[in-house]
């Protein structure tokens, strides 16, 4: 994936063209960065504006894990996967240290999605429709993926010594980026 082009008409996707090119780890074709999300957008506009950022890069780092899959058949099966975490970048701190962050962005109910899947608290409504239950198990899968890769990812970034950051909306409203 590294950076491909988005093709997801359900978000709102784009080229992002930076003004502080020299921060970036890498351009596409376009001269740009793509993102897949209002949410990325609005961050990416944050890592280019910010004088304390030194660089960064978005989706350039690949990361193996690995995800149990079951079947209709009801076999289980482990599968491996690449992770492309949403953001790399690289930060100035007030004593003039840098620190090494990955950041993936994701909606709130996405998080806590993950939060009640990984307590086993995930709910289904007893009078559910069938549209209701393809709903809960997507959102099921898209839990267990997210948790998979987003613990991979916090035992890599401990090994490396970076910090591992998931930013929602609130966050970003909080920065004043919504």
């Amino acid at each position: 994936m590294l950076n491909s082009k988005p093709n997801n008409s359900n978000y709102h996707q784009g080229n992002f063209i930076p003004e502080n090119k020299d921060k970036i780890l890498k351009l596409n074709s376009q001269g740009g960065i793509y993102y897949r999300s209002s949410y990325e957008f609005r961050f990416m506009k944050f890592l280019d504006k910010n004088k304390s950022v030194k660089i960064w890069g978005a989706e350039c780092i690949a990361i193996p894990y690995q995800l149990t899959h079951y079947e209709k058949n009801g076999d289980i099966n482990l599968r491996n996967h690449t992770y492309y975490p949403d953001f790399y970048y690289e930060i100035y701190q007030k004593d003039e240290t840098i620190k090494r962050v990955i950041a993936e962005v994701k909606p709130q109910s996405e998080y806590n999605d993950v939060v009640l899947f990984e307590q086993k608290l995930f709910k289904v409504p007893e009078s559910a429709t069938i549209k209701k239950l393809k709903n809960i198990e997507y959102r099921l899968k898209t839990s267990q993926k997210n948790s998979e890769k987003w613990k991979t990812m916090i035992k890599y970034c401990d090994l490396k010594g970076w910090d591992f950051i998931i930013i929602t909306e609130e966050h970003l409203k909080k920065m004043g980026l919504l």
